[in-house]
């Protein structure tokens, strides 16, 4: 999958793929907040112009969401510029903050955990239909 660009934030790495498709990767040992959500959703909306997004977010070894963070990842906002979320989880104790985020926050769009990358962007790449009605 050819890579169109990279955008550097404090926080995380956001890789724009060709096929609609967004790997976001926080950076290790953080507590990622509202206002880093925000700049991800920021980046994402200038990059495509509005155009929605098939994410896949991973993070690094130490990192989790507040609470908070994972409430404005799952808010209305949040679903104009998502159409579907693969969580790439790196262990037991991410699958949990994980689960909390899709069974508590319920965001209005499709959303799988994955042990890999790989299999995460092959189940993205069955949701084009999300994009191209959007």
């Amino acid at each position: 999958m050819a890579t169109l660009q990279t955008v550097e934030l404090e926080a995380c790495t956001i890789t724009f793929f060709e096929g609609d498709i967004v790997h976001t990767h926080f950076r290790e040992h953080r507590i990622v907040s509202p206002d880093e959500v925000q700049l991800m959703f920021d980046a994402i909306e200038a990059e495509r112009m509005g155009r929605k997004v098939l994410l896949m977010v991973s993070v690094g070894e130490g990192t989790t969401m507040s609470n908070e963070a994972r409430a404005h990842a799952s808010s209305p906002l949040s679903n104009r510029l998502i159409a579907a979320d693969a969580i790439v989880v790196r262990d037991f104790g991410h699958q949990l903050a994980a689960n909390v985020f899709v069974r508590h926050h319920k965001p209005g769009r499709p959303i799988q955990m994955f042990p890999d990358q790989e299999s995460a962007l092959a189940w993205l790449a069955q949701q084009h239909h999300l994009v191209d009605r959007a």
